[in-house]
């Protein structure tokens, strides 16, 4: 189901659970793209945006599928997603 969890995601709503997991793949890719913009490279920018593009698309049938398309579900989980990379970051070391 979901790998990383932390306090923030633990205390999601069971139906917005287990589309967490394409809401971070979602933003690690978009992540990968300010990255890439940011070094100039643009063949691994395309290929970033292609690959936002598919987790943008698997994100949005998933909260469909759900019944997890509105604003506040959006919200909540973008936060949740948000919380656990935050999370990753600081457990990452220098």
């Amino acid at each position: 189901m979901v790998e990383h969890m932390s306090e923030d995601s633990s205390s999601l709503p069971d139906h917005l659970q287990p589309l967490l997991d394409h809401q971070l793949a979602f933003e690690r890719a978009h992540l990968a793209c300010l990255h890439a913009a940011e070094t100039g490279d643009d063949d691994t920018l395309n290929r970033c945006r292609a690959e936002r593009l598919n987790a943008m698309r698997a994100l949005i049938t998933a909260r469909a599928d759900a019944g997890a398309d509105s604003a506040p579900d959006r919200d909540t989980l973008k936060k949740a997603a948000m919380a656990v990379l935050a999370n990753e970051t600081a457990d990452t070391p220098e």
